[in-house]
Parts: C-alpha cells; sequence; structure tokens
C-alpha cells in the first residue's frame, strides 16, 4: 500500500512540474503568520495523508498527529488530530538534529566557526584521549554532521551510556565515549554522543546558551515563536533530540531550505551550505548534513526530509515547491505501558523487550525518553 501511494505521489510530482514556479520576489514570507492558499489541481489530500500514516510506521507511529501543506509559501492543506491543534508545540526528536545542522551555517556565516573542516578537538580543553584513540583527534564537524565521526551509533550499546547527561561538561564527556571506527569508515547514526558533541562544540563557539544564539540567528528572523529546547544538567542543548515546536513552525524551518537559506531577502543560512546539507544522491548516499533523503520518493533527486521518532517530518520538496509537515507521537497504549513500569516487572519486560527497541531512540536516556512520550 505504501508504495502504491508513493507511487501516486510520484505521478502527482510530475504534474506539478509543469505549473510555473513563483519568483523570489513574489514570494510570502510568513514571518507574521500565514496565507491560506488554494490547492493546485493536481493536488489530492487523501493521498497526502494516507502517505503520511505509512510514512510514520517505520518510526514508531501510525496515527497522524498534525498535516500541514505549504506550496509557493501559502498553506494549501492543514488538519489536526487526536486533541492537538495550532497552538500546541510538537516534540520533535531527531528533527532537532537538521535544525542543529541549521545553526551549524548560521554559526559559518556568522563567523564563529570557519568551515567544516574544522577539528572537534579545537573547542575542547582538557579532553582525555587515550592510547589506540588517537585518531579523535582527526575527527571534524563534518564528520559529525555526516555521521561518520566513528563515536558510537544508536545500534551500540557504548551509545546508551549517558553519563554525559549529568556530566559538569556533557559534549566533552560525550566526546570522550571510545569511538567504534577510524573517522570516516563507517555510517553510524547517533543520537547521543555525536549529537552532544557537536551541540556543545556549537556553544562554545557562538560563546552563549546555543537556544538564545538560534532566537536571534534563526527562529526570530523567521518568526518562530514557539520553540523549546531542552538541554542537559551542564546548560548545553540537547544536540540529538529535545526540541519543540508547533507545525507551523516546522514548517518555516523547512521553508527556509526550500528557499537555499534565504528569507526575505535576507541569506540566514549560506547556500553552498545548504546544497551540501543534501544527500547526495548521484554518489549512493543517503544521509546529507543531518538531513535524509525520501527514500519513497528517490526517483526525485531533490526530495529530502528532517526525519524524528514517531513519524515527525519535515518533507522539503524543491520540485514541488513544497513543504509537508507531519506530527506523530507514541499514542496512548505506548504511554499506558510505559507509565506502568515502575508498578510491574512483566510490564516493564513488555516494554524494554518489544516496545523500546522498535523505536529509533537509542542513545536517548531512558528517564527522558519516558517522560516524552
Amino acid at each position: 500500500m505504501k508504495k502504491v501511494i508513493a507511487f501516486v505521489l510520484s505521478v502527482l510530482c510530475l504534474v506539478a512540474l509543469l505549473a510555473p514556479a513563483a519568483a523570489a520576489a513574489d514570494r510570502p514570507w510568513p514571518t507574521q503568520g500565514f496565507i491560506n492558499g488554494t490547492p493546485m489541481p493536481w493536488y489530492w489530500s487523501p493521498v497526502l495523508e494516507g502517505y503520511c500514516m505509512y510514512a510514520g510506521v517505520s518510526n514508531g507511529n501510525v496515527f497522524n498527529d498534525s498535516v500541514l501543506v505549504l506550496h509557493r509559501g501559502e498553506i494549501i492543506y492543514e488538519r489536526y488530530y487526536l486533541g492537538w491543534d495550532a497552538d500546541a508545540p510538537h516534540q520533535m526528536y531527531s528533527v532537532t538534529k537538521s535544525v542543529l545542522s541549521a545553526l551549524v551555517g548560521v554559526a559559518i556565516a556568522d563567523k564563529k566557526i570557519t568551515s567544516v573542516d574544522q577539528k572537534v578537538t579545537e573547542f575542547f580543553d582538557g579532553l582525555v584521549i587515550p592510547a589506540g584513540q588517537e585518531s579523535k583527534y582527526d575527527i571534524t564537524i563534518e564528520h559529525l554532521l555526516r555521521q561518520t565521526s566513528g563515536l558510537p551509533g544508536d545500534g551500540d550499546d557504548e551509545s546508551n551510556v549517558c553519563e554525559w547527561w549529568d556530566a559538569p561538561d556533557s559534549g566533552k564527556a560525550a566526546f570522550e565515549i571510545p569511538q567504534m571506527a577510524q573517522p570516516g569508515e563507517r555510517f553510524a547514526y547517533s543520537s547521543g554522543p555525536g549529537m552532544q558533541t557537536l551541540s556543545a562544540l556549537l556553544t562554545k563557539a557562538v560563546g552563549e546558551n546555543l537556544f538564545s544564539y538560534a532566537k536571534r540567528k534563526l527562529f526570530g528572523p523567521l518568526g518562530m515563536s514557539s520553540v523549546v529546547w531542552d538541554a542537559a544538567a551542564d546548560g548545553v542543548n540537547y544536540g540529538g533530540f529535545g526540541l519543540s515546536m508547533t507545525p507551523r513552525d516546522m514548517a518555516r524551518f523547512g521553508y527556509l531550505y526550500l528557499n537555499n537559506g534565504s528569507w526575505n531577502g535576507t541569506q540566514i543560512i549560506p547556500a553552498d551550505y545548504i546544497a551540501a546539507s543534501k544527500p547526495r544522491r548521484a554518489l549512493g548516499e543517503n544521509y546529507g548534513y543531518l538531513f535524509w533523503g525520501t527514500s519513497d520518493l528517490k526517483r526525485f533527486e531533490t526530495v529530502y526530509d528532517a526525519s524524528g521518532s514517531f513519524g515527525n517530518f519535515i518533507f522539503i520538496i524543491p520540485d514541488w515547491d513544497m513543504v509537508i509537515v507531519r506530527t506523530g507521537s507514541a499514542g496512548p497504549a505506548t504511554r499506558t505501558v510505559a507509565k506502568g513500569m515502575a508498578s510491574s516487572k512483566l510490564v516493564e519486560a513488555i516494554f524494554m523487550g518489544l516496545v523500546y527497541p522498535l523505536v529509533p531512540l537509542q542513545g536517548v536516556p531512558l528517564d527522558y525518553f519516558i517522560a516524552n512520550l
């Protein structure tokens, strides 16, 4: 069924390509609010809703909490389910990673970072790198962005060691976790060590709390006023998870990328950084700078997305001049089981043995995971 829906979307994409694109000067910029537009004749919402449901299955959720479609900067579809509404910030989980990537681009434009080729060790004092781990000196910002740093990935047991959670320097503690491979040797998706290292690195580079910096340099200029960002014990914002925002603010973020980092005449993220952020399908890469290539629409090279657990997505579709936002969450059944863990060993065994492994959120401390279901 998912393949059928994806095929129909692909056909609609071909039709959409025939429609002329709006000139940049004529585009609406939803800093203050959105314009409600008229769906194009080729647009069919039942297909979209069905696709969003099936896209969420592999991320631990089949029920849509919201679906929003931005076409040429105007909202042509917006719907909320299961008690959610337009004003409620939604936990983004790993969509946080893509926002973190954007902030690297912002910091480069702001000359706080020279380039993605800078070594991670330049930003941390007093690192303890034991014998056999000397290749850590070669890890660059780009390695962290591409998830090829060699630090433990979410599938590695070492990633579940969360001492960095309460450490006085969470980034330093995360970076000191033993690496599993040489930098550049393998792809290992890391919600914990790699992303907390990158968040702490950025915090040190900009010289202030990263959330405060983001509000001044990214969220504020786009009109993203709903954002909440959780932090570790040392005050460093989580890099791999922890952001919440409304679907409309998600759409604003996607629209910035749709417009190659430019917002109403201001280049917030360098265009060449945006280009480098996209997965390089021609080279067989389905992952860019903390963005995924959307495999269901892989015949269209330009489609990519910010993706989070429970089916939270921001699809960026330049061929359609469109951003599609979908939010999802654990659902009442999973939350009930999780809350019952403390009173029943059987329930705990069911949750840890059957539920938790299905959700791509390893590397996140369990108490945070349960509290945010």
